[in-house]
Protein backbone atom coordinates (compact mmCIF):
# COMPACT_ATOMS: atom_id res chain seq x y z
CA UNK A 1 0.00 0.00 0.00
CA UNK A 2 1.49 3.25 -1.00
CA UNK A 3 1.69 6.39 1.00
CA UNK A 4 -1.64 7.75 -0.59
CA UNK A 5 -3.99 4.86 0.42
CA UNK A 6 -2.93 5.87 4.15
CA UNK A 7 -5.45 8.21 5.72
CA UNK A 8 -4.31 8.88 9.13
CA UNK A 9 -6.80 10.04 11.78
CA UNK A 10 -5.02 10.85 15.54
CA UNK A 11 -1.49 13.08 15.48
CA UNK A 12 0.62 9.78 15.82
CA UNK A 13 -0.64 8.54 12.72
CA UNK A 14 -0.03 11.54 10.98
CA UNK A 15 3.57 11.86 11.91
CA UNK A 16 3.97 8.33 11.55
CA UNK A 17 3.00 9.27 7.42
CA UNK A 18 5.18 12.34 7.88
CA UNK A 19 8.08 9.98 8.01
CA UNK A 20 7.22 8.09 5.59
CA UNK A 21 6.96 10.88 3.10
CA UNK A 22 9.80 12.31 4.30
CA UNK A 23 11.96 9.44 3.65
CA UNK A 24 9.98 8.96 0.19
CA UNK A 25 10.05 12.18 -1.09
CA UNK A 26 13.73 13.49 0.72
CA UNK A 27 11.37 16.48 2.08
CA UNK A 28 12.09 18.73 5.34
CA UNK A 29 10.10 17.29 8.12
CA UNK A 30 8.61 20.01 8.64
CA UNK A 31 7.19 19.93 5.20
CA UNK A 32 6.23 16.26 5.62
CA UNK A 33 3.96 17.06 8.40
CA UNK A 34 2.06 20.05 6.76
CA UNK A 35 1.72 17.16 3.85
CA UNK A 36 0.78 14.03 5.85
CA UNK A 37 -2.20 16.32 7.37
CA UNK A 38 -3.15 17.22 3.89
CA UNK A 39 -3.95 13.25 3.13
CA UNK A 40 -5.48 13.72 6.37
CA UNK A 41 -7.95 16.19 5.39
CA UNK A 42 -6.43 18.96 7.39
CA UNK A 43 -4.96 22.31 5.86
CA UNK A 44 -1.46 22.06 7.49
CA UNK A 45 -0.37 20.19 10.45
CA UNK A 46 -1.22 23.24 12.55
CA UNK A 47 -5.07 22.66 11.42
CA UNK A 48 -4.51 19.04 12.29
CA UNK A 49 -3.15 19.62 15.41
CA UNK A 50 -6.32 22.37 16.87
CA UNK A 51 -8.55 20.46 15.42
CA UNK A 52 -7.99 16.97 16.43
CA UNK A 53 -6.46 18.62 20.50
CA UNK A 54 -9.83 20.52 20.53
CA UNK A 55 -12.37 17.74 19.21
CA UNK A 56 -10.76 15.32 22.20
CA UNK A 57 -10.93 18.00 24.97
CA UNK A 58 -15.00 19.23 23.94
CA UNK A 59 -16.07 15.51 23.86
CA UNK A 60 -15.23 15.19 27.10
CA UNK A 61 -16.00 11.16 27.76
CA UNK A 62 -17.05 10.34 30.86
CA UNK A 63 -18.41 6.64 30.43
CA UNK A 64 -16.21 3.49 29.68
CA UNK A 65 -17.75 0.54 27.30
CA UNK A 66 -15.34 -2.64 26.70
CA UNK A 67 -15.38 -4.23 23.39
CA UNK A 68 -13.85 -8.03 23.43
CA UNK A 69 -13.35 -10.33 20.51
CA UNK A 70 -12.05 -13.78 20.44
CA UNK A 71 -10.17 -14.68 17.42
CA UNK A 72 -8.38 -18.49 16.55
CA UNK A 73 -6.31 -19.19 13.84
CA UNK A 74 -7.23 -22.44 12.71
CA UNK A 75 -4.57 -23.09 10.75
CA UNK A 76 -1.98 -23.11 13.86
CA UNK A 77 -5.31 -23.47 16.36
CA UNK A 78 -3.37 -20.03 18.51
CA UNK A 79 -6.42 -18.20 19.57
CA UNK A 80 -6.94 -15.47 22.73
CA UNK A 81 -8.81 -12.77 23.55
CA UNK A 82 -8.68 -8.60 22.61
CA UNK A 83 -10.46 -6.32 24.82
CA UNK A 84 -10.30 -2.71 24.26
CA UNK A 85 -11.76 0.36 26.40
CA UNK A 86 -13.67 3.05 24.51
CA UNK A 87 -14.33 6.12 26.44
CA UNK A 88 -17.79 7.56 25.36
CA UNK A 89 -19.68 10.32 26.49
CA UNK A 90 -22.86 8.96 27.85
CA UNK A 91 -23.40 4.93 28.89
CA UNK A 92 -23.83 2.50 26.37
CA UNK A 93 -27.42 1.80 27.09
CA UNK A 94 -27.92 5.37 26.38
CA UNK A 95 -26.53 5.29 22.91
CA UNK A 96 -28.11 2.20 21.36
CA UNK A 97 -30.69 -0.35 23.03
CA UNK A 98 -29.40 -3.73 22.72
CA UNK A 99 -32.56 -5.04 20.23
CA UNK A 100 -30.78 -2.53 17.59
CA UNK A 101 -27.21 -3.95 17.02
CA UNK A 102 -28.02 -6.09 14.48
CA UNK A 103 -29.18 -2.98 12.07
CA UNK A 104 -25.35 -1.00 12.86
CA UNK A 105 -23.10 -2.27 10.48
CA UNK A 106 -20.30 -2.65 13.33
CA UNK A 107 -22.07 -3.52 16.12
CA UNK A 108 -24.32 -6.35 13.67
CA UNK A 109 -21.90 -9.10 15.15
CA UNK A 110 -22.11 -7.78 19.05
CA UNK A 111 -23.77 -8.63 21.79
CA UNK A 112 -24.82 -6.82 24.90
CA UNK A 113 -22.92 -8.90 28.11
CA UNK A 114 -23.54 -5.52 30.60
CA UNK A 115 -24.02 -2.18 30.77
CA UNK A 116 -20.72 -1.59 29.74
CA UNK A 117 -19.26 -4.42 28.49
CA UNK A 118 -20.37 -6.33 24.57
CA UNK A 119 -18.44 -9.56 23.02
CA UNK A 120 -18.10 -10.13 19.64
CA UNK A 121 -20.13 -13.58 18.28
CA UNK A 122 -17.63 -14.62 15.51
CA UNK A 123 -14.33 -15.45 15.64
CA UNK A 124 -11.67 -13.28 13.59
CA UNK A 125 -8.30 -15.14 12.53
CA UNK A 126 -5.85 -13.27 13.76
CA UNK A 127 -5.15 -10.70 16.67
CA UNK A 128 -5.27 -7.97 14.53
CA UNK A 129 -8.71 -8.89 12.85
CA UNK A 130 -10.42 -8.65 16.60
CA UNK A 131 -8.62 -5.55 17.17
CA UNK A 132 -9.92 -3.98 13.38
CA UNK A 133 -13.53 -5.42 14.96
CA UNK A 134 -13.18 -3.99 17.96
CA UNK A 135 -12.52 -0.37 17.15
CA UNK A 136 -14.77 -0.56 14.23
CA UNK A 137 -17.52 -1.23 17.09
CA UNK A 138 -15.84 1.27 19.35
CA UNK A 139 -16.30 3.65 16.13
CA UNK A 140 -20.03 3.20 15.45
CA UNK A 141 -20.48 4.02 18.88
CA UNK A 142 -18.81 7.34 19.01
CA UNK A 143 -20.97 7.95 15.88
CA UNK A 144 -23.97 7.58 17.64
CA UNK A 145 -23.05 9.31 20.77
CA UNK A 146 -21.88 12.10 18.59
CA UNK A 147 -25.49 12.63 16.34
CA UNK A 148 -27.69 10.91 18.00
CA UNK A 149 -28.91 9.15 15.56
CA UNK A 150 -30.11 5.38 15.56
CA UNK A 151 -29.14 2.59 13.04
CA UNK A 152 -32.09 1.92 10.31
CA UNK A 153 -32.39 -0.78 7.52
CA UNK A 154 -33.59 1.32 5.08
CA UNK A 155 -32.25 1.94 1.71
CA UNK A 156 -31.67 5.00 -0.52
CA UNK A 157 -34.61 5.79 -2.61
CA UNK A 158 -34.79 4.29 -5.97
CA UNK A 159 -36.12 6.90 -7.80
CA UNK A 160 -33.08 9.19 -7.65
CA UNK A 161 -31.77 10.24 -10.96
CA UNK A 162 -28.74 8.29 -12.00
CA UNK A 163 -29.88 6.20 -8.68
CA UNK A 164 -26.07 5.11 -7.41
CA UNK A 165 -24.33 8.13 -6.56
CA UNK A 166 -21.20 8.04 -7.76
CA UNK A 167 -18.34 5.46 -5.82
CA UNK A 168 -20.19 4.72 -2.96
CA UNK A 169 -19.32 2.09 -1.02
CA UNK A 170 -20.20 1.15 2.78
CA UNK A 171 -23.43 3.08 2.62
CA UNK A 172 -25.41 2.76 6.06
CA UNK A 173 -28.58 4.50 6.72
CA UNK A 174 -29.45 6.04 10.33
CA UNK A 175 -32.27 8.11 11.79
CA UNK A 176 -33.08 10.51 14.64
CA UNK A 177 -35.89 9.23 16.88
CA UNK A 178 -37.79 12.81 17.28
CA UNK A 179 -39.00 13.76 14.37
CA UNK A 180 -38.28 10.20 12.67
CA UNK A 181 -35.67 11.75 10.29
CA UNK A 182 -33.42 9.50 7.55
CA UNK A 183 -29.82 10.24 6.95
CA UNK A 184 -26.99 7.83 4.25
CA UNK A 185 -23.15 7.28 5.71
CA UNK A 186 -21.26 6.81 2.17
CA UNK A 187 -18.24 5.60 2.92
CA UNK A 188 -15.87 4.61 0.54
CA UNK A 189 -11.64 4.56 0.04
CA UNK A 190 -10.43 8.06 -0.69
CA UNK A 191 -8.48 6.81 -3.71
CA UNK A 192 -11.29 5.59 -5.23
CA UNK A 193 -13.62 8.83 -4.86
CA UNK A 194 -10.70 11.54 -6.09
CA UNK A 195 -11.53 11.61 -9.56
CA UNK A 196 -15.04 11.42 -9.29
CA UNK A 197 -15.71 14.38 -6.34
CA UNK A 198 -17.15 16.37 -9.47
CA UNK A 199 -19.70 14.08 -10.38
CA UNK A 200 -20.42 13.14 -6.93
CA UNK A 201 -21.41 16.88 -6.47
CA UNK A 202 -23.40 17.06 -9.67
CA UNK A 203 -25.55 14.21 -8.64
CA UNK A 204 -26.39 15.53 -5.77
CA UNK A 205 -27.37 19.06 -7.36
CA UNK A 206 -29.69 16.35 -9.79
CA UNK A 207 -31.13 15.31 -7.16
CA UNK A 208 -31.22 18.28 -4.57
CA UNK A 209 -29.50 16.38 -2.12
CA UNK A 210 -26.89 17.59 0.55
CA UNK A 211 -23.22 15.86 0.35
CA UNK A 212 -21.46 17.15 2.93
CA UNK A 213 -17.90 15.38 4.32
CA UNK A 214 -17.27 15.95 7.75
CA UNK A 215 -13.57 16.35 9.30
CA UNK A 216 -14.23 13.29 11.86
CA UNK A 217 -12.79 10.32 9.58
CA UNK A 218 -15.81 7.87 9.65
CA UNK A 219 -16.82 4.27 11.28
CA UNK A 220 -16.14 1.66 8.10
CA UNK A 221 -12.28 1.71 7.78
CA UNK A 222 -10.64 5.58 8.03
CA UNK A 223 -7.00 3.38 9.54
CA UNK A 224 -7.39 2.12 5.53
CA UNK A 225 -8.21 5.02 3.46
CA UNK A 226 -11.62 5.10 3.93
CA UNK A 227 -13.17 8.46 4.49
CA UNK A 228 -16.88 9.44 5.54
CA UNK A 229 -19.92 11.27 3.29
CA UNK A 230 -23.66 12.64 4.56
CA UNK A 231 -25.91 12.52 2.71
CA UNK A 232 -29.63 13.54 3.41
CA UNK A 233 -33.08 14.64 0.87
CA UNK A 234 -33.34 17.87 2.77
CA UNK A 235 -37.40 17.71 1.37
CA UNK A 236 -37.62 14.41 3.72
CA UNK A 237 -34.68 13.64 5.73
CA UNK A 238 -32.19 15.57 8.79
CA UNK A 239 -30.26 18.42 7.27
CA UNK A 240 -25.97 17.55 7.05
CA UNK A 241 -24.97 21.11 8.63
CA UNK A 242 -26.19 19.93 12.64
CA UNK A 243 -24.21 16.31 12.24
CA UNK A 244 -21.16 17.66 10.75
CA UNK A 245 -20.88 19.99 13.30
CA UNK A 246 -21.66 17.08 15.76
CA UNK A 247 -18.83 15.58 14.61
CA UNK A 248 -16.67 18.17 14.34
CA UNK A 249 -16.91 18.19 18.27
CA UNK A 250 -16.24 14.14 18.99
CA UNK A 251 -13.17 12.68 20.36
CA UNK A 252 -10.84 11.12 17.25
CA UNK A 253 -11.88 8.12 15.74
CA UNK A 254 -10.67 5.11 17.87
CA UNK A 255 -8.77 2.67 15.25
CA UNK A 256 -5.90 0.44 16.25
CA UNK A 257 -3.16 2.83 16.63
CA UNK A 258 -4.70 4.86 18.81
CA UNK A 259 -7.08 2.49 21.30
CA UNK A 260 -6.74 1.31 24.89
CA UNK A 261 -6.18 -2.17 24.94
CA UNK A 262 -6.88 -3.83 28.25
CA UNK A 263 -4.93 -6.70 28.99
CA UNK A 264 -6.17 -9.01 31.87
CA UNK A 265 -3.76 -10.54 34.53
CA UNK A 266 -2.69 -13.77 33.29
CA UNK A 267 -4.96 -16.40 34.33
CA UNK A 268 -7.75 -14.21 34.90
CA UNK A 269 -10.41 -13.78 32.84
CA UNK A 270 -12.04 -10.08 32.46
CA UNK A 271 -14.28 -8.86 33.85
CA UNK A 272 -16.24 -4.93 33.68
CA UNK A 273 -17.10 -3.16 36.20
CA UNK A 274 -20.93 -2.91 35.60
CA UNK A 275 -20.26 -6.84 35.58
CA UNK A 276 -18.69 -7.02 38.97
CA UNK A 277 -21.50 -4.68 40.37
CA UNK A 278 -24.17 -6.68 39.06
CA UNK A 279 -22.78 -10.12 40.75
CA UNK A 280 -22.10 -8.11 43.90
CA UNK A 281 -26.00 -7.15 43.96
CA UNK A 282 -27.21 -10.54 42.98
CA UNK A 283 -25.01 -11.83 45.71
CA UNK A 284 -26.29 -8.98 48.79
CA UNK A 285 -29.63 -9.69 47.03
CA UNK A 286 -31.82 -11.58 50.36
CA UNK A 287 -33.51 -15.20 48.77
CA UNK A 288 -36.76 -16.00 49.35
CA UNK A 289 -37.83 -18.84 50.87
CA UNK A 290 -40.04 -20.55 47.92
CA UNK A 291 -43.54 -21.50 49.44
CA UNK A 292 -45.24 -24.55 48.01
CA UNK A 293 -48.08 -23.51 46.40
CA UNK A 294 -51.49 -24.35 47.61
CA UNK A 295 -54.48 -25.31 45.41
CA UNK A 296 -58.23 -26.40 46.31
CA UNK A 297 -58.66 -28.76 43.82
CA UNK A 298 -54.93 -29.32 42.92
CA UNK A 299 -51.88 -31.27 44.90
CA UNK A 300 -48.52 -31.27 43.58
CA UNK A 301 -46.73 -34.67 43.21
CA UNK A 302 -43.16 -35.39 42.67
CA UNK A 303 -41.65 -39.10 40.97
CA UNK A 304 -38.13 -40.10 40.21
CA UNK A 305 -39.23 -39.14 36.26
CA UNK A 306 -40.44 -36.26 36.67
CA UNK A 307 -43.31 -34.37 38.51
CA UNK A 308 -46.41 -31.82 38.28
CA UNK A 309 -49.58 -31.23 39.84
CA UNK A 310 -52.50 -33.68 39.95
CA UNK A 311 -56.33 -33.36 41.09
CA UNK A 312 -56.74 -33.59 44.51
CA UNK A 313 -59.03 -36.59 44.42
CA UNK A 314 -59.19 -40.28 44.12
CA UNK A 315 -60.51 -42.11 40.88
CA UNK A 316 -61.65 -45.78 41.96
CA UNK A 317 -59.31 -48.21 40.39
CA UNK A 318 -62.20 -49.72 38.73
CA UNK A 319 -63.12 -46.34 36.57
CA UNK A 320 -58.69 -46.12 36.11
CA UNK A 321 -59.53 -49.53 34.72
CA UNK A 322 -62.19 -48.91 32.56
CA UNK A 323 -60.45 -45.19 31.24
CA UNK A 324 -56.78 -47.69 30.54
CA UNK A 325 -59.30 -50.49 28.46
CA UNK A 326 -60.81 -47.49 26.36
CA UNK A 327 -57.23 -46.05 25.64
CA UNK A 328 -55.77 -48.91 24.77
CA UNK A 329 -58.18 -50.23 22.50
CA UNK A 330 -57.46 -46.74 20.64
CA UNK A 331 -53.95 -46.57 20.54
CA UNK A 332 -53.55 -50.62 19.49
CA UNK A 333 -55.67 -49.71 16.32
CA UNK A 334 -54.82 -45.82 15.76
CA UNK A 335 -50.97 -46.71 16.09
CA UNK A 336 -50.17 -45.68 12.66
CA UNK A 337 -51.85 -42.16 13.27
CA UNK A 338 -49.62 -40.08 14.97
CA UNK A 339 -52.29 -37.22 15.89
CA UNK A 340 -53.98 -39.98 17.74
CA UNK A 341 -50.89 -42.32 19.10
CA UNK A 342 -48.86 -39.43 20.01
CA UNK A 343 -51.84 -37.51 22.73
CA UNK A 344 -53.28 -40.80 24.01
CA UNK A 345 -49.92 -41.90 24.97
CA UNK A 346 -49.52 -38.88 27.08
CA UNK A 347 -52.81 -38.83 28.68
CA UNK A 348 -52.05 -42.45 29.79
CA UNK A 349 -49.04 -41.62 31.19
CA UNK A 350 -50.24 -38.73 33.04
CA UNK A 351 -53.09 -40.81 34.29
CA UNK A 352 -50.57 -43.62 35.38
CA UNK A 353 -48.35 -40.90 37.12
CA UNK A 354 -51.93 -40.10 38.91
CA UNK A 355 -52.82 -43.12 40.21
CA UNK A 356 -49.67 -44.23 41.74
CA UNK A 357 -50.34 -41.49 44.08
CA UNK A 358 -53.87 -41.82 45.17
CA UNK A 359 -54.07 -45.38 45.64
CA UNK A 360 -51.33 -47.46 48.08
CA UNK A 361 -50.39 -51.25 47.65
CA UNK A 362 -53.39 -52.70 49.71
CA UNK A 363 -56.24 -50.71 47.04
CA UNK A 364 -53.60 -51.26 44.26
CA UNK A 365 -51.26 -54.13 43.76
CA UNK A 366 -48.73 -54.53 40.89
CA UNK A 367 -50.53 -57.02 39.18
CA UNK A 368 -53.50 -54.64 38.61
CA UNK A 369 -51.56 -51.88 38.13
CA UNK A 370 -49.52 -53.04 35.54
CA UNK A 371 -52.48 -53.45 33.33
CA UNK A 372 -54.28 -50.50 33.70
CA UNK A 373 -52.81 -48.50 30.90
CA UNK A 374 -50.65 -50.19 29.85
CA UNK A 375 -50.02 -53.93 28.06
CA UNK A 376 -52.89 -53.59 25.26
CA UNK A 377 -53.84 -56.16 23.05
CA UNK A 378 -51.79 -57.19 20.71
CA UNK A 379 -54.21 -58.51 17.96
CA UNK A 380 -57.42 -55.82 16.84
CA UNK A 381 -60.49 -56.73 14.77
CA UNK A 382 -60.04 -56.00 11.48
CA UNK A 383 -63.15 -53.63 11.21
CA UNK A 384 -61.50 -51.46 13.83
CA UNK A 385 -58.60 -50.33 11.31
CA UNK A 386 -58.86 -47.66 9.35
CA UNK A 387 -61.71 -45.21 8.71
CA UNK A 388 -63.93 -48.61 9.17
CA UNK A 389 -63.28 -48.22 12.94
CA UNK A 390 -63.49 -44.09 13.59
CA UNK A 391 -67.00 -43.95 15.01
CA UNK A 392 -66.30 -46.32 17.35
CA UNK A 393 -63.05 -45.35 18.60
CA UNK A 394 -64.59 -41.67 18.97
CA UNK A 395 -67.27 -43.33 21.19
CA UNK A 396 -64.87 -44.68 23.20
CA UNK A 397 -62.56 -41.26 23.72
CA UNK A 398 -65.77 -39.42 24.37
CA UNK A 399 -66.68 -42.42 27.32
CA UNK A 400 -63.07 -41.87 28.56
CA UNK A 401 -63.53 -37.88 28.95
CA UNK A 402 -66.80 -38.71 30.92
CA UNK A 403 -65.35 -40.26 33.14
CA UNK A 404 -62.67 -38.71 33.92
CA UNK A 405 -64.80 -35.47 34.11
CA UNK A 406 -66.87 -36.97 36.33
CA UNK A 407 -64.33 -38.37 38.67
CA UNK A 408 -62.24 -35.54 39.54
CA UNK A 409 -62.89 -31.70 39.85
CA UNK A 410 -62.50 -28.82 37.68
CA UNK A 411 -58.99 -27.99 37.43
CA UNK A 412 -56.48 -27.32 34.86
CA UNK A 413 -54.52 -30.64 34.93
CA UNK A 414 -57.99 -32.36 33.89
CA UNK A 415 -58.83 -29.28 31.53
CA UNK A 416 -55.16 -30.04 29.86
CA UNK A 417 -56.25 -33.94 28.98
CA UNK A 418 -59.64 -32.86 28.06
CA UNK A 419 -57.54 -30.99 25.44
CA UNK A 420 -55.04 -33.82 24.71
CA UNK A 421 -58.50 -36.38 24.57
CA UNK A 422 -60.65 -33.52 22.35
CA UNK A 423 -57.14 -33.06 19.41
CA UNK A 424 -57.27 -37.01 19.51
CA UNK A 425 -60.85 -36.98 17.96
CA UNK A 426 -60.06 -34.29 15.89
CA UNK A 427 -57.37 -36.70 14.23
CA UNK A 428 -59.63 -39.15 13.82
CA UNK A 429 -62.89 -36.91 12.29
CA UNK A 430 -60.38 -35.08 9.63
CA UNK A 431 -59.17 -38.77 8.25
Amino acid sequence: MSTADIRPSTIPGIKRLAKSISGLKGVTHTMALDKAAVVAGYSNFSHALRVLRSSTAAASPTFSTFISVFWRDPKTDKHGTEIIEASLPMPLDGIIPARQYKKARGLWNFKRWASDFIYCQINPESADNAVSMACQAARTLQFMAATGLKPSSKSMPSSLEGRRIPGRDHVSSWFEPAPKRYIFADEPYAASVQKQQQERASWAKRNGWQLAKPRWAGMYFPEGGCELYLLSDPKTGMPVEPLVTALEKAAAPIVPENCKRIVPPAGEYFRSPAEIQQAKAKALKPRQERRPRGSATTVEYQMVMGSGRRPKAKMPVEKHRRVGTLLKDVLSANRHRLGVANRLGSVRSELDNWVQHEHDEKSLSDEVFFDLYYRERSEVPAEEYGIAGRALHISRLQEAQAIIAKEYPDCQPVRALAKKLDLAIKSLTTW
